[in-house]
């Protein structure tokens, strides 16, 4: 491959490593200060229901780019067993964080079937 393609392709892994990050410090800032405004408007058990909310989502899109760079990285650039296993070890952390997350914010298993209303 063409140095200047994998140059390309490291810099494109340094700006997904680097959005992913951001993406997590803004969510956490952001539902922060979502929280402290709504807790004080709407009382402390709505607001820390919606702030768990707010931070499982951004820590699913911070992963999310981490998982791509990684992605990258690991078919593109580095075809080692350690990114490998980095690899498999993202996925499988941000697999659990999805369904975790889908379970608190749902009140569901990413798997089960939607809760209907009898009463409708």
């Amino acid at each position: 491959m063409p140095e200047f393609v994998i140059q390309g392709f490291e810099l494109l892994i340094q700006l997904l490593e680097i959005c992913g990050a951001v993406l997590l410090v803004l969510g956490f800032v952001v539902a922060t200060w979502t929280w402290g405004r709504q807790a004080r408007r709407d009382g402390r058990h709505v607001a820390l229901t919606n702030y768990r909310q707010a931070l499982g989502r951004s820590v699913l899109v911070g992963l999310e780019v981490l998982v791509v760079a990684t992605i990258i990285k690991t078919i593109i650039l580095a075809h080692t067993y350690e990114g490998l296993g980095l690899l498999a070890g993202m996925i499988i952390i941000r697999t659990v964080l999805g369904w975790t997350t889908t379970l608190e914010i749902d009140g569901k298993w990413p798997w089960q079937k939607p809760k209907t209303n009898p009463s409708k």
